[in-house]
């Protein structure tokens, strides 16, 4: 295991390895490979007043995107405002209208019990309040149709 890491021991396994690349023409005279030119090179280096007006217009471009932006998110957290007060008007008048429902329901069942206690207490049978009813809803259908 020792020659496995030494130095000595692996210079034989270097030089194959060199060897894949081509003649070795010795340390002192090796030229780096020709270098081929890249498809990404970088632009034309222009004047620092033609930077100076690249990067204002960026600048100003950045800035109106910027006004557009924030209008915009006004814009939008204002709908969430007004969204938001238009649902809890809609919640209120909601349980407003529970409410009186509750008690006009409320209200129709004391009137109806007070109605059957009355009736009982007259002595007078359901079947002649139906004929009543019948008689008083024939009479305004007949007057409504003449």
């Amino acid at each position: 295991m020792n020659s496995r890491y030494s130095t000595a021991g692996s210079a034989h396994q270097r030089d194959v390895r060199t060897q894949l690349f081509g003649p070795n023409p010795g340390a002192a005279g090796r030229t780096p490979p020709a270098r081929m030119s890249s498809p990404y090179e970088a632009r034309p280096t222009a004047s620092a007043k033609h930077n100076e007006a690249f990067l204002s217009s960026l600048e100003s471009q950045n800035d109106d995107e910027m006004d557009s932006m924030s209008h915009k998110v006004a814009a939008l957290k204002n709908l969430g405002v007004r969204m938001g007060s238009e649902i809890n008007k809609s919640m209120k008048l909601n349980d407003e209208i529970t409410n009186n429902f509750e008690r006009g329901t409320v209200t129709l069942k004391n009137t109806f019990n007070r109605m059957v206690v009355m009736s009982q207490r007259a002595g007078i049978s359901w079947r002649m309040w139906l004929l009543f009813f019948t008689f008083f809803f024939a009479a305004c259908f007949y007057v409504w149709l003449m």
